[in-house]
């Protein structure tokens, strides 16, 4: 089976787990998922089949859009509620002139550090395998960018504080949870965690997993992904078929573009080309 779902994962399953369930639905062995949302967490989870695999490593990753809820005046060893909490603090009301001000201090490039949580690797070691056994460790800090922060809610008798971020492929939600809260004056958590969005897909063209196992949920191809975000050059069979048999090493077109999807008439997806360090662009993956 030969298809890319776009999948609302519920909370309580692994990303893995949910590749797994499609390549049982399907038969298929060839199954990959784009990203990783963590089990408590609920949102968009792109899920590839068959040849459509060869094309995950050329989605557009680099923008992603949450709504996160923090639990104010208390902390967790995860800094998520899958956590032991370590901390608890007595939370004053904050006025929402407050909290948008907080909020849009985040707005723009800064750093993280990590949480021992990620699934970094330090020393050939995954964070979160250190941290199972109790061992933190000094974490460089990384750039990340918040391209737009907004206040969604704010309960002041349950001290939950709910945001829509729109940030940088590589930003660490639960981080950002905790930073806005310190920067509050309190500690604060995960409460809740959706993902809505990732780069030019919506959580809103998602189907369930029910669906999807159910085989009633759309299968996205290859070309229907990748022409969101690539420039498309369609090219004749003849061209196709030199393409495909690799006599085609290098497109020779006028365009300023790094990089090209060729397909053919039939709108499916041939090849990816890109621009190497000579300023040609090479073949570097057939998708048929």
């Amino acid at each position: 089976m030969d298809g890319i779902f776009l999948i609302d994962k519920p909370i309580g399953l692994t990303s893995r787990k949910v590749s797994n369930m499609v390549s049982v639905a399907y038969k298929e062995k060839k199954v990959g998922h784009v990203g990783t949302l963590d089990p408590f967490a609920s949102g968009l989870l792109i899920v590839a089949c068959g040849k459509c695999t060869k094309a995950v490593t050329f989605f557009d990753e680099s923008i992603k859009k949450y709504i996160a809820t923090i639990k104010l005046g208390k902390e967790t060893d995860t800094l998520d509620n899958t956590g032991v909490i370590i901390k608890d603090d007595n939370v004053r009301e904050y006025t929402i002139e407050e909290i948008k001000e907080v909020l849009n201090s985040f707005k723009g490039e800064g750093e993280q550090i990590p949480p021992m949580t990620s699934a970094i690797r330090v020393n050939g070691k995954r964070l979160y395998e250190l941290a199972h056994k109790g061992i933190e460790i000094d974490r460089a800090s990384r750039k990340v960018h918040i391209y737009d922060i907004k206040l969604l809610s704010y309960d002041v008798n349950s001290g939950l504080l709910t945001i829509f971020c729109k940030v940088s492929k590589g930003t660490y939600i639960r981080t950002l949870g905790s930073d806005i809260a310190k920067k509050l004056g309190t500690i604060g958590y995960l409460e809740a965690l959706q993902r809505v969005g990732v780069s030019p897909f919506d959580i809103n063209e998602s189907s369930s997993l029910e669906d999807v196992m159910n085989k009633k949920a759309k299968a996205y191809s290859t070309y229907e992904i990748l022409s969101r975000f690539i420039k498309v050059v369609v090219f004749d069979e003849d061209k196709i078929e030199d393409i495909k048999n690799g006599k085609i090493p290098y497109l020779e077109i006028n365009t300023e573009e790094n990089t090209i999807l060729v397909a053919n008439k039939s709108n499916e997806a041939i090849a990816i080309y890109r621009r190497n360090e000579h300023q040609k662009l090479e073949f570097v993956r057939g998708l048929f």
